[in-house]
């Protein structure tokens, strides 16, 4: 079998129709689709499986499997990848949908290029507009070993969604997982990007990522749930960077390290004018408070950075965000 498609489910029922009608329209015919229901408390995968009568001729090639407890995204995806069969792996959020040709085009790259992973462009879907992205910027080519280290070293975000995956690069090496349910994807990508011998892009975009406001990421903020996403992004990190210190590499990735101490630290942002979130933004990763004010040979700080960072000193962030995000004042995207 060429590509497994992977479904997290949970709680999706707004959106799962959209997203395996895509699936199921897929012109790639040698597939499998496979939906992960992460013990979901709607009738997602019943609406799934009622859209599937009408295409008859994917019923063999969809396969439901079920925890028989909630284990969250980053097991949810962990098993999307391991209960697949196919040689390559592609793991969507089922309040998502992709392009009917994402499956052939990536995988014909993959062919093409011998590429362990594929990555494609993608729209950012808003309520009334939608707009191109893309996680290669200029400057990085589209295959070969510098896309590895620019995954690993967060020039290219860690996204996994828009990522054709050799499913071997997890099952024949002694990977690690990630444990929590935020920052779960930069665990999936240094491994995968460590192990892969070749990366390609698919400048085309082929996966629609909706801003559901009702998401881990998107949903209503509180005190706890900016400590949990804190929590989870620093033991998620801990454990990509003690994978690269056992492979003993990690000294080729100092910059990844900076940036994701960094927006480990930047979890607490929207708390910081509360002085036990500004100390212990300031005390997590203390080595990086220098770094972010006078830079090194692998981080220069800009002047909306140091504009930044006096505003957190000062507990001025939340106070004046919307301010601070502008055009003016915004710094570069590592911050967030």
């Amino acid at each position: 079998m060429k590509v497994t498609i992977s479904v997290a489910i949970h709680n999706v029922a707004s959106f799962i129709e959209e997203c395996v009608k895509s699936l199921y329209e897929q012109t790639l015919d040698d597939i499998e689709i496979l939906l992960l229901d992460d013990c979901t408390p709607d009738n997602s995968i019943e609406l799934a499986m009622q859209l599937l009568e009408k295409y008859p001729h994917r019923k063999d090639q969809v396969r439901v499997v079920r925890h028989e407890e909630n284990q969250g995204i980053s097991k949810t995806k962990r098993d999307c990848i391991l209960y697949a069969k196919g040689d390559y792996v592609l793991v969507i959020d089922g309040d998502d949908y992709v392009d009917k040709r994402m499956a052939e085009l990536m995988y014909a790259k993959a062919v093409e290029t011998g590429a362990d992973i594929v990555i494609s462009d993608f729209y950012r879907v808003y309520s009334h507009t939608q707009v191109v992205s893309t996680l290669v910027p200029d400057g990085v080519k589209g295959d070969g070993e510098n896309v590895k280290k620019d995954i690993i070293n967060r020039r290219v975000p860690p996204f996994v969604w828009v990522k054709l995956m050799r499913r071997n690069l997890f099952v024949d090496n002694e990977v690690v997982w990630p444990q929590r349910s935020l920052g779960e994807d930069t665990v999936f990508s240094v491994v995968s990007a460590y192990y892969a011998k070749r990366i390609a892009h698919v400048k085309e975009p082929l996966y629609y990522y909706r801003f559901n406001s009702s998401s881990i990421s998107h949903g209503k903020k509180t005190e706890e749930l900016y400590m949990r996403n804190y929590n989870d992004f620093k033991l998620n990190f801990s454990i990509a960077w003690n994978f690269l210190e056992r492979e003993g590499v990690s000294e080729q990735y100092k910059r990844g390290e900076i940036i994701n101490k960094l927006r480990t630290k930047n979890r607490l942002l929207p708390v910081t004018d509360l002085g036990k979130y500004r100390r212990l933004w300031w005390s997590t990763y203390p080595e990086i408070n220098r770094v972010i004010l006078f830079g090194n040979k692998y981080y220069k700080p800009t002047y909306r950075e140091w504009i930044w960072v006096a505003a957190i000193m000062l507990g001025l962030y939340p106070r004046f965000k919307k301010k601070l995000c502008s055009s003016r004042y915004v710094p570069s995207k590592e911050w967030y």
